[in-house]
């Protein structure tokens, strides 16, 4: 790849990046101010922060319009209709990550004899899988992170990089969200801000190069990302120890401890710089 080409992209994805953020966070500051200071507003503070989640695929559309026309736009709402998965990555999607979290909770239970209590009944996973899909971030990121920032960064960076790079970013885009009160990650600062901060930015970037892998081995398809995001965030919450220091610690080393043998195994690909 040309220089001048390689400036290009990184300019564009680091204008979506900007653009992304920006507009996220305006949308997160009447949340904030309803949820830390009472103020009374006349939508809900749910409505602020979904609303807020889709902010990335909108601007994944926008940007991939301005910077390739409608013929990428199509290439783009194609990646997000792409079913087209072996069903050996399907089983890595769907099994990955409730392999980490039940692990993880085998663990937990070793060392307390104890777990926190089912978030849900077995029989209510499926409508909690739509529900966090549509409404929870994956349906309103992906075509963002994944569609147009990930596509673009695999031309001058390896999948590795582009995943951990997309990851920092990707972990720096949710920080209102810890001084949000009643949010997920709001709930994560009972340990200390910096801990949660940090201990979320290393799980973020182990869900990112799980998801590029995924993004690499289907040939691009968003879809099999918005489903993987979707099982991760799923799998956190029916037995959700993330919410005790030591079951956080488990989950973070079990993660990287699983992600860091992937990347062993498929070295020849995350390694590999594509142009």
């Amino acid at each position: 790849m040309k220089q001048t080409d390689s400036h290009k992209l990184r300019h564009e994805v680091i204008l979506f990046f900007i653009t992304t953020v920006f507009f996220t966070w305006l949308l997160w500051v009447p949340a904030f101010l309803i949820q830390n200071h009472g103020i009374p507003m006349r939508l809900s503070y749910d409505f602020f922060i979904t609303v807020g989640t889709f902010v990335p695929s909108i601007a994944g559309f926008f940007f991939t319009y301005i910077f390739g026309g409608k013929a990428e736009v199509h290439s783009l709402l194609k990646s997000l209709l792409n079913m087209h998965i072996s069903v050996k990555w399907l089983l890595f999607i769907f099994l990955v990550m409730p392999v980490v979290s039940a692990v993880s909770c085998l663990v937990f239970y070793l060392s307390v004899s104890t777990l926190p209590q089912m978030q849900f009944s077995p029989w209510f996973i499926p409508i909690a899988f739509v529900y966090i899909l549509i409404f929870m971030g994956p349906l309103g990121e992906e075509a963002g992170w994944r569609g147009f920032a990930l596509k673009k960064m695999l031309e001058y960076l390896s999948p590795l990089k582009a995943a951990v790079l997309l990851g920092i970013v990707w972990s720096f885009w949710h920080l209102p969200l810890f001084f949000i009160n009643g949010t997920t990650q709001n709930a994560l600062t009972s340990f200390g801000s910096i801990p949660a901060i940090l201990g979320y930015a290393l799980y973020t970037v182990m869900i990112s190069v799980l998801i590029t892998l995924i993004y690499i081995m289907s040939n691009g398809s968003v879809f099999g990302c918005i489903l993987l995001h979707t099982v991760g965030n799923l799998s956190l919450g029916v037995v959700p120890i993330i919410f005790s220091k030591n079951g956080a610690v488990i989950l973070l080393l079990t993660l990287c401890i699983t992600v860091t043998a992937i990347i062993c195994k498929h070295k020849k690909i995350m390694f590999h710089k594509f142009s």
